[in-house]
């Protein structure tokens, strides 16, 4: 995607990189845009208007002159957020665009229509862009002015426009669902430049630069920065991945595409991949489960294929884990997560005891885990509370039960198999891959001892605003059963998973975001522990446990998951042809040694898994927060932290992907952090004058308005593929 405002703190330099000599100029690898701009403070303040930006950005209207009105689809989840937590999951929002220019001489004319769902519904935003120049030495910004305005149910929830002139540029944005500020910004180049932001009604940034330095204060912090690349940290949020071979574009051997869905005599456009199904403006959770849905038909949108489907819908989803292994030594100094009791069970740190979700790490040097930090969860998400000191967890802690953890570097669930003794660096460590069950392609018994969802507790759980824990038999946090009747036992078939504890199967689906309630630490579904398909048992348990316990294995070749909510991931959505399913891949691990060096921290030279998830969308690396004020590194559970990757992947890397391909990485998005140098009063900045300028404080424009000089017309009727998904010209 292409940025039309770098942030306010300044333009750097993309990060270089090396082709292999026998990759082609005209490859994908040589020839897709890096974007890397500057995050700082001043970014927050506009935060709503970098995400309209990117989106218009990511609708490639530049490559798209005079070619008629097209459809793109731009990824909600990559505008609204830097991508940190992300999970391969999309959210297409449909743009109709319209681009065109008279003659050389004539600006440029943008049109967009777009809709895309968000939690309160179908939103829709209306801009208009108008750019008479591109930006130069002289004009460093262009000179162009973009209205928009965003409406939901008819209401607006914001209004704002961007107008860049040469030597100047100013931003204005107000209403309910706004961050409601206003810029002005004088610059005439991009080594030289001053401004206000300004919240409206409230607080303001005065910043200026130079070629080398940055200084903004907002009133108690008063700071300066170095401007140069070589000093800033990085991080990158999206790397591509192409052919070691050729430069071309690599992608999984069954990859989502961009569908469009007709329903009850509407059109909808959407994409289709292993996380699930999305349409935007077409909810499916008003739609009853069936297989297939009637009336429902999906037509495949990728260039040269006219391929039709059916659509059918469960609303809960059934993933199976298959173990793979490694050992100990490579999970040295790896963070994991793993929920237990450590009371009386560790050394070093009296806090550190009952049961947490704890942050561990193995040391191969002492052969001993630590304990780093703690987890705290609820409805806004989970953050890690540093622990100092580390405490040391006891050499026989855990001689005789399994640890069953969470490593993100492994691609999720962990589990150390009790070995008798005190663990060493050779002892087995195993992690699982995943992958999608089909409702009516397997017949399967499950059985589950913790955090095991019932139809009785669904409903106790409804009635309670999604207060209550949605798991019965008291398993919500029971690690043995005694007696065995604890545990609770179901079915998997074409209606999902049922719970068959009364008469008849009842099935386990709560799709509907109302049952959820207000504030429930379970807005984002609900998740089960681990299902087995052979019934547990005595055997199961460590020696000495009483008869009639029962365990779940320490070590599962496999095991099951079900998860349902009102998301696309909740859900088993799924698309046939000819009656077969269509496949989509599962993310895959990718071993990768993290080079040495300082900028590498702790992780420096320890082997890693990442996730690839299709071109890209290669994730996995270990993240920290830092302090969007100072760029200083804070704990995570400090209020507006932001959560960011550990390190990049260096620019021409080779990984292996499972397949024995290999293949190069390149940095597409991120962001640099400017390296603090201290007050203001620092020698590099206090010449540097925080002049306070008037931004604007009206003046918008409703392109959706017939009565408005910036009216968009009538949204043009465009059938077809889309032109343009992400950026990416089709």
């Amino acid at each position: 995607m292409k940025r039309f405002l770098p942030s306010v703190a300044g333009v750097v330099a993309l990060a270089s990189f090396s082709a292999h000599a026998d990759i082609p100029s005209t490859a994908p690898y040589v020839t897709d845009p890096q974007n890397l701009h500057v995050q700082d403070e001043t970014s927050d303040g506009i935060a709503n208007l970098n995400m309209v930006l990117c989106v218009v950005g990511a609708l490639d209207p530049s490559e798209m002159v005079n070619a008629g009105p097209y459809i793109a689809l731009v990824d909600m989840n990559k505008c609204q957020s830097n991508g940190s937590g992300s999970t391969g999951v999309t959210n297409y929002a449909t743009a109709t665009v319209d681009v065109t220019r008279a003659d050389n001489s004539s600006p440029m004319i943008g049109k967009v229509w777009l809709s895309f769902t968000n939690d309160r519904g179908v939103a829709n935003v209306f801009a208009y862009l108008s750019a008479t120049q591109s930006p130069s030495s002289t004009s460093p910004y262009g000179v162009f002015r973009l209205d928009y305005i965003g409406k939901m149910g008819g209401q607006t929830g914001f209004n704002g426009f961007v107008d860049a002139q040469p030597t100047s540029i100013s931003q204005f944005e107000t209403g309910a669902n706004s961050n409601n500020s206003a810029m002005t910004l004088n610059a005439t180049s991009t080594n030289s430049g001053s401004g206000t932001i300004q919240a409206i009604g409230g607080a303001s940034i005065d910043f200026a630069y130079d070629a080398s330095h940055f200084r903004r204060t907002d009133g108690t912090n008063d700071l300066c920065f170095d401007r140069a690349k070589a000093n800033a940290d990085v991080s990158v949020w999206q790397y591509g991945t192409y052919s070691a071979v050729d430069g071309s574009r690599v992608d999984l051997a069954h990859p989502g595409f961009p569908i469009l869905a007709t329903y009850q005599n509407a059109s909808y456009y959407g994409f289709a991949s292993y996380w699930g199904v999305n349409f935007q403006g077409l909810d499916l959770n008003s739609i009853p489960d069936a297989q297939p849905i009637a009336g429902l038909t999906i037509t495949d949108q990728r260039p040269n294929n006219s391929t039709t489907y059916t659509f059918s819908k469960v609303g809960g989803k059934l993933t199976k884990w298959t173990q793979q292994a490694t050992t100990l030594h490579s999970l040295d100094g790896i963070p994991i997560m793993v929920g237990t009791d450590l009371t009386g069970q560790t050394s070093g740190n009296a806090s550190v005891t009952g049961f947490q979700n704890w942050q561990m790490q193995w040391n191969s040097a002492t052969q001993t885990f630590t304990v780093t930090g703690s987890q705290q969860c609820g409805s806004n998400g989970c953050v890690v509370t540093s622990i100092s000191p580390a405490a040391t967890v006891n050499a026989g802690s855990f001689n005789l039960m399994p640890i069953s953890g969470w490593a993100n570097s492994y691609g999720g669930s962990i589990n150390i198999p009790p070995t008798g003794a005190p663990h060493q660096d050779g002892d087995a460590v195993n992690y699982y891959e995943q992958a999608t069950v089909i409702p009516g392609t397997a017949a399967l018994s499950l059985y589950c001892l913790s955090q095991c969802p019932t139809a009785a507790a669904f409903a106790t759980f409804q009635s309670g605003n999604g207060q209550s824990a949605p798991y019965g038999n008291g398993t919500a946090q029971q690690w043995f059963s005694a007696p065995a009747a604890s545990t609770v036992s179901y079915s998997f078939d074409a209606g999902g998973l049922e719970d068959v504890s009364g008469a008849a199967p009842v099935a386990l689906v709560l799709e509907q975001s109302t049952a959820y309630g207000s504030g429930s630490q379970y807005g984002n579904g609900i998740n089960s522990g681990r299902l087995f398909d052979a019934p547990l048992s005595l055997a199961n348990c460590p020696a000495g446990t009483p008869a009639g316990t029962v365990c779940e294995p320490a070590n599962p070749s496999v095991y099951y998951t079900w998860q349902t909510g009102p998301n696309q991931w909740n859900q088993s959505l799924w698309l046939s042809a000819n009656g077969n399913v269509v496949p989509f891949d599962a993310p895959q691990n990718v071993a990768y040694t993290v080079p040495t060096g300082a900028a590498y921290g702790t992780f420096a030279g320890l082997p890693i898994l990442l996730q690839f998830d299709g071109f890209g969308n290669l994730e996995g690396i270990p993240g920290y927060c830092v302090d969007p004020v100072s760029n200083a590194t804070v704990d995570c559970s400090t209020a507006n932290s932001r959560y960011v990757p550990l390190f990049s992947i260096p620019d021409a890397t080779t990984l292996t992907l499972p397949s024995s391909a290999q293949i190069i990485v390149k940095a597409l998005n991120g962001e640099y952090r400017l390296k603090n140098l201290g007050a203001s009063s620092a020698s590099a900045c206090a010449s540097m004058a925080l002049t306070p300028t008037t931004p604007p404080s009206g003046g918008t424009h409703d392109p959706s308005s017939a009565s408005d000089s910036e009216y968009l017309g009538t949204q043009p009727t465009v059938s077809g593929a889309p032109k343009v998904i992400d950026g990416v010209k089709q």
